[in-house]
């Protein structure tokens, strides 16, 4: 009768709560849309942006390898599903001919409802395990907590809140399942766990926690000397119909005939279907073993597990080196891993320092705030009320949560994923103290963990990372000025490779999955042309852009100058030590200073042959030297036009120029040579006077050489065809 007399007042605070969290969303408006565009967050929503607008005119058709990322190699793209949703949204309200505008107004949209249809569903999935009134704090807190905002605000397309939705969705759905001992329910959640499959690599996660639940039901329950038939029927059920979803996908999509975890490929249809076989062996043994001890039953799925995983090295290595290697990736035990920020752990800088003390400026912090804590002790709390026993639904939250933590506490890019037990575990503390204390308390506890959280997600809001409007400016002009022919690739640091595919629609050489960061950071320390022209002929590459981000700037902290920049990264990346750069005084040095990087940036290219600047951006900086330069620099790779003349054996020999660039700024172009024994010199030079681009030489070259001094004239054709010049 009471539940009846709060059904509808309840369902009135769910609504506050959507429309809340709605709101709440939308704190990233003004960062996104402005000057008539719209801009992504990020750098991982530009490349789904990237396969969307590829989709379009393709639709249902995808494709699997994408030659525009590890130019000109290639590399396997996600999964498919999270783009070809937001393709046909848009193909719908386009009526078939979508408007670019309208691609990114529904790109930008799909978040923000991903994550409002995610907070109703942890409302209904606390409610199913807990009560309604945890379901509606839960869902209260998640609709403000930072973790969860940023991967379902306005303008964050990426398919991380998809993740968590079909997830929470699954397991609800498992969970109905278990507790009706429902067909029905078990094929819904198998569906749902088969397009989480079609939309993200790292799916499997979800049927091993399932599964890890599996394995210590199936041992409760042989403890308690219960029937398992209603474990055994929903888990087999569900991973046959994520199967059969999976299958029916790869009819009409592309995928590889090989064994690949990063990629649709036999790897999931195997893996899904030993979880099914999994699960009947399960309840087969435990009904095999009924009439035995049942702590025998653990011992000998240990032992079938352990001789599984032996049998699987020897029969299928490729799938076991997958498999581990999927392993290592979620406990950052790959290199690539220890350059990324979100792959760091949760407390702790891969150098070893502790953030635990940092209490308002550490992941925790920006991801929960008081919140973390408030689940921790609710964790505790909900394990010791089950001391002398334990519900389905509550040993399946509790693997849920230990699971996800290790996850987050190895990872903090899973802090998203862990937001959902974050809010539900702050939820039932908030629930138990009202319980046995009187009504000030909760309501303090409330305002404790709501107003941290919406108070840190708005400040998130006004500063997200996005390319700036200097960076937008930049890959517009690329995209407008340079041949659309995609027969050439950029080369830049793998920072801004999403960028350049989506706003430039230009191949990259590197891109944000770090392929190709190898290469790009071997170019951009190399200590001369020759070793940086490989790379670049290697890799078809014919522009390169650089930034001031990407090398090492001079800050004040702490009353103390530092230097900071990707640079530490990118030597780190080429397997060179950051002290290589540095003299005694933790400055710059010569081997910095003959990089690739800083004869492009920080000297302008002065000197370079085959590398012409073309383009800077409006942005100005001072730079190491404390003189006024610009932001973002882009760099022509050209054969250049070649210059030889006679002189004196032994003859000092210099060419110099002006260079304008298209800010109108000018500065110097300098080389020097010796003539040989022969008295022969000759130079290789970039630029012309009649240019292509705004950036030229202003003037021609002037040679001087035993005091004389003489003008060359050099046109665009002779640079770009690689002309020899004979001075006479």
């Amino acid at each position: 009768m009471s539940k009846n007399k709060n059904y509808p007042k309840n369902h009135i605070f769910l609504i506050l709560i959507i429309l809340l969290g709605t709101i709440v969303r939308f704190f990233t408006y003004t960062q996104v849309f402005e000057q008539g565009r719209i801009v992504f967050l990020e750098t991982d929503p530009y490349y789904h942006m990237w396969r969307v607008s590829s989709y379009i005119n393709t639709f249902p058709s995808t494709f699997i390898f994408d030659p525009y990322i590890n130019y000109p190699y290639g590399y396997l793209g996600w999964p498919p599903l999270f783009d070809q949703m937001i393709a046909l949204i848009s193909i719908i309200a386009g009526f078939g001919r979508p408007s670019v505008h309208l691609l990114e107004l529904v790109g930008a949209s799909v978040p923000v409802v991903l994550g409002i249809f995610s907070i109703v569903a942890v409302y209904y999935i606390a409610k199913e395990i807990f009560n309604e009134r945890i379901a509606l704090y839960s869902s209260l807190l998640l609709a403000v907590m930072p973790a969860h905002f940023q991967i379902s605000s306005l303008g964050f397309t990426d398919h991380h809140i998809a993740e968590v939705l079909l997830s929470v969705l699954a397991y609800l759905f498992f969970i109905k399942s278990l507790k009706n001992s429902s067909h029905r329910l078990a094929i819904i959640s198998g569906i749902i766990i088969g397009i989480s499959f079609l939309t993200w690599s790292g799916a499997p996660i979800f049927i091993g926690l399932l599964l890890s639940y599996a394995v210590i039901q199936f041992i409760v329950d042989r403890r308690s000397d219960n029937d398992s038939k209603y474990l055994l029927m929903t888990g087999t059920i569900s991973f046959l119909t994520a199967l059969l979803v999976i299958s029916v996908f790869y009819i009409w999509t592309p995928w590889l005939r090989t064994i690949s975890a990063i990629a649709l490929s036999y790897f999931q249809l195997i893996y899904v279907a030993v979880s099914a076989i999994s699960i009947l062996l399960l309840g087969l043994i435990a009904r095999i073993m009924r009439h035995q001890k049942w702590y025998f039953y653990p011992l000998v799925i240990t032992a079938l597990i352990i001789s599984f995983l032996l049998f699987l090295s020897l029969v299928s290595p490729s799938f076991y080196v997958n498999l581990s290697e999927s392993v290592g990736y979620l406990l950052t035990d790959t290199p690539v891993l220890k350059q990324i920020i979100e792959a760091q752990p949760l407390f702790y800088t891969f150098d070893g320092k502790f953030l635990g003390w940092e209490l308002f400026s550490n992941p925790v912090w920006y991801s929960f705030t008081f919140s973390f804590y408030a689940a921790i002790i609710g964790l505790i709390w909900l394990i010791y009320s089950y001391r002398k026993g334990v519900n389905k639904g509550g040993l399946f939250f509790i693997i849920w949560t230990l699971i996800i933590l290790v996850l987050a506490l190895m990872q903090r890019r899973f802090t998203y994923t862990l937001a959902v037990n974050v809010a539900i575990l702050s939820g039932f503390l908030i629930d138990k103290i009202k319980s046995f204390s009187i009504k000030p308390y909760y309501i303090v506890l409330i305002l404790i963990l709501f107003i941290p959280n919406i108070a840190v997600a708005y400040s998130i809001s006004q500063s997200p990372p996005k390319p700036s409007d200097d960076w937008y400016d930049s890959l517009t002009w690329l995209k407008e000025n340079t041949p659309d022919t995609g027969q050439y690739g950029i080369m830049t640091w793998w920072d801004y490779g999403n960028w350049i595919l989506y706003i430039s629609k230009r191949p990259v050489v590197a891109n944000n999955f770090q392929i190709g960061g190898d290469e790009a950071a071997r170019f951009f320390l190399a200590a001369n042309e020759t070793q940086a022209n490989a790379i670049m002929d290697a890799r078809k590459a014919r522009y390169v852009v650089v930034d001031r981000r990407i090398g090492l700037n001079k800050y004040i902290q702490d009353n103390q100058l530092v230097l900071k920049g990707t640079f530490i990264a990118v030597a780190s990346f080429a397997g060179n030590d950051i002290s290589m750069y540095l003299d005694k005084y933790n400055l710059p040095n010569e081997n910095y200073f003959q990089t690739m990087y800083a004869r492009m940036h920080v000297f302008d290219g002065n000197g370079l042959k085959n590398y012409r600047i073309i383009y800077e951006s409006n942005e100005t900086y001072y730079n190491l030297f404390d003189k006024p330069t610009k932001n973002i620099k882009i760099f022509e790779y050209v054969k250049g036009a070649k210059i030889t003349g006679v002189t004196s054996p032994g003859t000092v020999v210099s060419l110099s120029g002006i260079i304008i660039t298209n800010q109108e700024r000018e500065f110097g172009y300098i080389q020097k040579t010796t003539a040989d024994n022969k008295g022969y010199f000759e130079f290789m030079v970039p630029y012309a006077g009649n240019s292509l681009y705004k950036t030229r030489l202003l003037k021609g070259y002037e040679l001087r050489y035993n005091n004389l001094s003489r003008s060359v004239n050099i046109s665009e054709n002779d640079v770009l065809n690689g002309s020899t010049i004979v001075v006479s």
